[in-house]
């Protein structure tokens, strides 16, 4: 093994926490610059979130071909995507292609789960200690652990009691579970659990399906790339990548300039049918321009989708219980294929917990309010402390010890998404307050953008910055601003709020302006020199 590995007290230019999506894409560019750089990894594989989740039925739910890694031509001619819309498998042999091709593999710890980083003032370093007790050294860190990474289980009693089978979807075993013949019952009903259901369906013995909040899911519309679509999407990649940096956030597709009740119901009702047997994101993308603003055009959206809801589930009172209360886009999303006739099955069955909630987990099953459940599989579907929490769980110790999950207490707290002040020559990629939308379409230019920060800070011979407060401040309220100016966002309830997760401070965790202002706003600050990084030591 090379002695950067073994060597604790060798100092690297650059550590990077994470091999995901983003992670690669981080690596590769640092490195790119020819500097000293390591990435820590947990796993035992490259692609992060597609290396985890290997649920039945996980798969992206925008175009894969904006899935890649738009820096390099060759990575896009030699890379067929057999889908519009890729599963998890392939996802992750694609990123296994790209850390090969590119020889990243060398750069990378595996099994190097990251408990501690702590800042070193007197070295101006930042100190890392693995789960297995390896200890590293870096003058700047970059956390890349993933937005939803970290799983959420309910605290229902009696779980450890349970005798049967139990798996959090991202946890899901790479040799999978045999679910033939089996009672299983299924938790949440976010992306995730959708896609598990419309997948295990008709393989089970029955399947209960324990639903939390129901979601209005919109149909994927997949479909198999013929030879004729394989060179099409490689010769007009160019266009579709200018095209996703032009709009809000790097999809491909912009809202209508025009709102709902500008058009008569007949159009209305065309443009929505329009939209519903498009393939991908296009019912949210393609809407409206009104669709977050007017409730009352929210609330004719809705009423479409509810009809196609009761068009397609038999039951009246399970299509009643598949309807959603809340505003369309307020929360993500789903897409889904063949999920509402799943539950004309006659061996699957769906349990409205706020009508008929969970007591507790027997050894045998579930008990509800109602009766006891018999169940072999149970499958948590309950979703991710998402976006800060990746970064609690790495033991983040900033000047004066003071502890990442103190400084956020009341909320995550950053400049641009990248800075959080306290925690010098520390920049997060995919950080709270940070880019939203189609990644990594959304995180290619500030991973460039971090790795010139930090070729920036050597050149200089700068061995400390550090955000001032009142960058930070003014950023977190500009980003509170814009999601209070969004009128049917201000009172959602979702995980961008942090409201899947009891107890956690109701703080909104994402950018939600148009993306090319952020990216705007940040070659501004490359170009004034980072004037918001307080900057000290020379060598």
């Amino acid at each position: 093994m090379d002695d950067q590995f073994t060597d604790d007290q060798h100092i690297h230019d650059v550590i990077v926490i994470g091999a995901g999506v983003n992670g690669l894409l981080q690596l590769h560019r640092l490195r790119s610059a020819g500097l000293d750089v390591l990435t820590l990894e947990a796993g035992d594989s490259v692609g992060g979130t597609w290396s985890w989740n290997r649920y039945p039925g996980a798969r992206l739910d925008s175009e894969a071909y904006l899935y890649t890694y738009a820096f390099s031509r060759e990575l896009i001619e030699e890379w067929d995507w057999p889908e519009e819309y890729a599963d998890q498998p392939t996802l992750e042999r694609y990123f296994n292609f790209a850390a090969d091709r590119l020889d990243l593999r060398r750069s990378i710890v595996f099994g190097a789960r990251v408990i501690a980083c702590r800042w070193n003032e007197d070295d101006s370093v930042w100190d890392l200690e693995t789960a297995d007790g390896r200890r590293f050294r870096a003058r700047f860190v970059v956390p890349v652990t993933g937005i939803l990474a970290v799983p959420y289980v309910p605290p229902w009693e009696g779980l450890s009691d349970f005798e049967g089978t139990v798996v959090h979807t991202v946890n899901w075993p790479r040799e999978g579970i045999d679910l033939r013949g089996k009672r299983v019952a299924v938790v949440g009903v976010g992306s995730t659990g959708i896609q598990v259901v419309q997948s295990i369906a008709p393989e089970v013995g029955h399947l209960t399906v324990l639903q939390r909040t129901p979601n209005w899911a919109v149909p994927l519309g997949n479909y198999a790339h013929t030879p004729e679509r394989v060179r099409e999407v490689k010769e007009k990649y160019t266009d579709h990548y200018e095209t996703s940096q032009s709009t809000r956030s790097c999809f491909l597709w912009s809202g209508l300039p025009v709102n709902t009740f500008d058009v008569s119901a007949e159009e209305r009702e065309a443009h929505y049918a329009d939209l519903y047997s498009s393939p991908g994101m296009t019912f949210y993308q393609r809407n409206y321009q009104d669709l977050l603003t007017d409730p009352a055009a929210n609330e004719e959206a809705t009423r479409f989708l509810a009809t196609k809801i009761r068009e397609r589930v038999k039951d009246s009172e399970t299509a009643r219980k598949l309807t959603p209360i809340h505003h369309f886009a307020t929360k993500r999303p789903p897409l889904e294929t063949g999920y509402y006739e799943a539950f004309n099955r006659d061996n699957v069955e769906l349990v409205s917990l706020p009508e008929e909630p969970i007591v507790r987990i027997t050894p045998e099953g579930i008990q509800t309010s109602e009766r006891i459940i018999p169940v072999d599989v149970l499958i948590v579907a309950t979703g991710f402390d998402a976006i800060t929490g990746s970064f609690m769980k790495i033991g983040i110790e900033g000047v004066n010890g003071q502890a990442l999950a103190e400084a956020w207490a009341d909320g995550p707290k950053t400049f641009m998404g990248v800075f959080s002040h306290g925690f010098p020559n520390m920049l997060l990629l995919g950080g709270p307050q940070g880019p939203n939308g189609n990644q990594p379409r959304c995180t290619t230019f500030v991973a460039e953008w971090i790795s010139q920060c930090i070729e920036y800070m050597k050149e200089h011979g700068i061995d400390r910055f550090e955000v001032g407060d009142d960058a930070v401040q003014a950023w977190v309220d500009y980003c509170n601003e814009m999601v209070m100016s969004i009128p049917l966002l201000r009172d959602a309830e979702n995980w961008a709020w942090g409201s899947n997760v009891p107890g956690k401070k109701r703080a909104y965790l994402l950018y939600v302006g148009p993306q090319p202002d952020y990216r705007d706003r940040l070659r501004e600050i490359a170009d004034q020199g980072y004037p918001e990084l307080e900057q000290a030591g020379s060598r």
